[in-house]
């Protein structure tokens, strides 16, 4: 019986293989790597996609974070309250442009952004609020941002996990000053490299992203400020332009999967599924089940032949990179987390019959 992995690239790229192949013969016959038409194309469709009024395509998405922090005058001293369960590159970005992440707790229903925990850890040094859509589910977007109108502080969504999901009806990317997203091959929308994007809904702070990215460049060796190297390459572009008009056919194929998982395995033993809030449509980056037995199920789930990931196995709070640099108390929820999740197999070419093995052999160990 063949293996059945967390994610499977390969199925993703066999159908659009020729497509890609075309596109990319055209850029090698004209030498144009850097810019030009796939570029464009695919920063307007997805613009257009998520109804935001511009975007800009970066290197990756934790240079999108660092250009996005920059666009926002975060400056040494300045404090940015982030969620101690997400990915290093949230709150790293803020190390790197020389601000201070002040980590706050996650709720337990869904290990997005404790917004009362945040509230609590504000001070007069707090100028921003980065809120992760952890999973692909959008945090609760109106409490941050009333959070945030309430105490003068700019919000950025890091959407790395989150594209196409929504909140009340409108694509996230929308709500904040700057919304940050990542093209990592294992994305919903994802290229064969690297890649990133800026969007949002003031003109003024995205075309200063884009200037930025290119050197702080006002026009041909003219530079307003120094600015960094990073943007998205027209080899990852074109390939972003074929996988995006599946993008909803494949968060709705996620949509089905994650109702499979959760009907087969209401009740067993003592697995908790994230909360689906009423106001947002997940669409699932992950899959992911809490449970006291993880590392056991774990090892169960891998001499069944299924592969699973642990996403994120240590709050941040508790990662050497930020030892003695920052408070961690009262963080109990993501550090809970960190020995609790553990992600299924998940992504739109799973079969139903994989998604059943998978649920068989969880209740076999329960």
């Amino acid at each position: 019986m063949s293996r059945i992995p967390p994610f499977d690239l390969a199925r993703a790229i066999e159908p659009l293989a020729e497509q890609i192949q075309t596109r990319w013969q055209i850029l090698l016959e004209a030498s144009s790597f850097v810019g030009g038409a796939e570029v464009d194309r695919f920063e307007k469709a997805f613009a257009e996609y998520i109804d935001s009024a511009d975007c800009v395509g970066v290197g990756n998405g934790t240079d999108a974070l660092i250009l996005a922090l920059k666009a926002l005058d975060l400056r040494p001293g300045d404090e940015v309250i982030v969620p101690s369960f997400t990915f290093i590159a949230t709150a790293a970005a803020v190390v790197l442009v020389g601000g201070t992440p002040v980590f706050a707790d996650v709720e337990p229903e869904t290990l997005n952004l404790d917004v009362r925990d945040a509230a609590d850890r504000v001070t007069d040094r707090t100028v921003g609020v980065i809120g992760v859509h952890l999973y692909g589910t959008p945090f609760a977007v109106d409490q941050v941002r009333d959070l945030c109108q309430g105490r003068g502080l700019w919000l950025i969504e890091d959407a790395a996990q989150a594209h196409g999901a929504t909140w009340k009806g409108t694509r996230v990317g929308n709500f904040g000053s700057l919304a940050t997203w990542s093209f990592y091959p294992a994305k919903n929308l994802g290229c064969f490299g690297d890649g990133g994007a800026v969007t949002g809904n003031r003109p003024e702070l995205l075309e200063r992203v884009r200037s930025l990215a290119n050197h702080g460049r006002l026009e041909h060796y003219r530079h307003g400020e120094p600015g960094m190297n990073s943007r998205l390459d027209a080899l990852q572009a074109a390939v972003l332009n074929c996988r995006l008009p599946g993008l909803e056919s494949q968060n709705r194929r996620r949509a089905q999967i994650a109702s499979h998982y959760r009907e087969a395995l209401s009740g067993v033993g003592d697995l908790r599924f994230l909360n689906d809030e009423p106001d947002s449509r997940s669409v699932y980056h992950q899959m992911t089940v809490l449970t006291d037995q993880r590392d056991a199920l774990r090892r169960h789930l891998d001499d069944e032949g299924i592969g699973t990931g642990i996403h994120y196995p240590l709050a941040l709070h508790l990662q050497p990179a930020f030892a003695g640099k920052t408070g961690s108390e009262g963080l109990e929820v993501a550090e809970a987390a960190g020995n609790q999740v553990l992600c299924l197999p998940m992504f739109p070419q799973l079969t139903d019959q994989e998604v059943e093995r998978v649920c068989e052999a969880l209740r076999l160990f329960f």
